[in-house]
């Protein structure tokens, strides 16, 4: 086997990209934990799963419906999801008053999606 500069270069840089993605999904984690009332996840896909921490409602066991159920009184929602569990939980919780304050796609190489949605909402 060859080892030449190119090989070198995408080889470190698919290591720091690799290494990079929970690093940043933990420290969004941080974030969300501290300033949400809930968290909402889905522990299939690695990036989100990170984000969690192990905390909050995972899609993975959860239905949509049971996950509104389970947010009912929350005046925060933090969410790194699927864009369709983001846009169904969306329009529930909107239902409840709360809206929209951020939205974000992340790129998920290790769940091998072109992205997920980093949210939140809030009570007005």
């Amino acid at each position: 086997m060859r080892t030449d500069r190119r090989g070198v270069l995408q080889g470190g840089a698919l290591v720091g990209a690799v290494a990079a993605v929970p690093v940043a999904a933990h420290a969004a984690s941080a974030v969300a934990t501290e300033a949400a009332g809930m968290v909402v996840y889905d522990s299939r896909l690695a990036e989100s799963a990170s984000f969690a921490g192990g905390r909050g409602i995972d899609l993975a066991v959860m239905s949509l419906r049971e996950a509104h159920a389970a947010l009912a009184g929350s005046t925060r929602v933090e969410g790194l999801t699927r864009w369709s569990d983001w846009t169904v939980l969306r329009g529930l919780l909107e239902e409840r008053g709360l809206r929209r304050t951020a939205e974000a796609r992340l790129g998920a190489p290790l769940s091998g999606h072109d992205g997920l949605l980093r949210w939140s909402m809030a009570a007005r």
